[in-house]
């Protein structure tokens, strides 16, 4: 769970996993990324208060960004299967238990969902992914979702994107190996508290690397397939 300044969601955040994925064996990462605020103390009180939760709490001493936290976190994880589930409280118990539910039907499943957001964020995702399946000849909807994936391939992933592409470069690496995926749709929800990081301009130059990195790693596997 990558968290930054999420005082206010993190508590609900916990308790929807708690409820959607009662009925499995899971350990819970949160990567804090240097909040500010008291998002720690919060997870530390949660903690407290349900003491047979598996929560595990690594804090950065810099803010580094979402994809810095995922790979970096999945080197700790002790499970068979990984999952991001941000902290701002979008993503509902019901639809946790509908994605973890599918575990083993895929080595990837990807979580497509209804877009309620605001005309610039919907147009810049759309964007985003109508470029990447372009590069790659794919044709998802989404790809940086609560996407699961087998902790065994995170950890031997060479394409290793910081930025909010991340996932991106991620199933782009899968996909040309072979890996299998099925797409289940779900439903989420507005952040309540704070706002969301990810149209920071900041941002855009990682988002433009992975799409670079995605270009020249499709160009190498295609030329690797005629050469061979």
């Amino acid at each position: 769970m990558p968290c930054f300044n999420e005082e206010n969601n993190i508590t609900k955040t916990l308790n929807d996993i708690k409820e959607g994925a009662q009925h499995i064996n899971y350990e819970v990462l949160v990567a804090d990324d240097a909040s500010k605020d008291k998002t720690v103390e919060m997870v530390e009180k949660f903690k407290i208060n349900n003491p047979k939760e598996d929560i595990k709490i690594f804090c950065n001493k810099d803010n580094r960004g979402i994809g810095y936290n995922f790979w970096e976190t999945a080197h700790k994880a002790l499970g068979k299967y990984y999952m991001t589930v941000t902290g701002d409280a979008c993503l509902p118990p019901s639809e946790i238990n509908k994605i973890v539910n599918n575990i083993g039907k895929a080595d990837i499943i990807l979580t497509p969902f209804r877009d309620t957001r605001g005309i610039s964020r919907r147009t810049v995702s759309n964007a985003f992914v109508f470029i990447i399946n372009l590069i790659t000849f794919n044709n998802l909807r989404y790809y940086n979702g609560a996407n699961i994936y087998l902790l065994r391939d995170i950890k031997l992933c060479k394409n290793r994107g910081s930025g909010f592409g991340y996932q991106a470069e991620l199933v782009a690496s899968q996909l040309r190996q072979g890996k299998s995926y099925i797409e289940i749709d779900i439903d989420v929800t507005q952040r309540s508290s704070g706002t969301s990081q990810s149209l920071n301009l900041r941002n855009i130059p990682s988002v433009i690397g992975s799409i670079i990195s995605i270009f020249f790693n499709q160009i190498l596997h295609l030329l690797k397939k005629i050469l061979k």
